[in-house]
């Protein structure tokens, strides 16, 4: 389980450095516009005055530091949920743990704390996008965990 559980934790970094470059190119690219990244940034600025105090720099350097901690956090979740089902199809467990966490974070969570309008509201859209970031994300750290395993457990050898 902790092999599991550290290649999550690896696979959660890129999982979250991937949805980071692909909500960025997004933006970049004038496909996305709404990402959870600025709805983030401006949750942090309402709750505590983040850009008066820290400036948007400061601001998007917190969001992107939470950020972080939750891919971690997730990742590690992945590969605890991996190691109770190592014989399923990584990246079909991966998928269904980015839409799993859309779920219960971005549909359920996210718009009780203020930080999204409700998926509703959001418009199907918007709702895709955002579904499909989290899949990016649960894809990215399913591949990358079951790499890790395979090259930790070769180490044991």
């Amino acid at each position: 389980m902790i092999r599991w559980m550290v290649a999550g934790l690896l696979g959660g970094l890129a999982g979250g450095v991937a949805t980071s470059v692909a909500m960025k190119g997004g933006r970049q690219a004038g496909l996305l516009h709404d990402t959870l990244d600025r709805r983030g940034e401006d949750w942090l600025d309402r709750m505590a005055g983040t850009r008066r105090r820290l400036g948007e720099a400061g601001t998007t350097l917190l969001e992107q530091s939470g950020h972080g901690m939750a891919s971690l956090a997730f990742g590690a979740g992945y590969g605890a949920l991996r190691a109770q089902l190592p014989h399923g199809s990584p990246a079909l467990l991966g998928t269904a743990y980015g839409a799993g966490l859309y779920a219960v974070g971005i549909a359920g969570i996210a718009p009780r704390l203020g930080i999204t309008e409700g998926e509703r509201r959001a418009g199907p859209a918007l709702a895709a996008q955002r579904l499909g970031m989290h899949v990016l994300f649960g894809l990215a750290t399913a591949l990358v965990a079951e790499a890790a395993h395979a090259r930790l457990s070769a180490s044991d050898r």
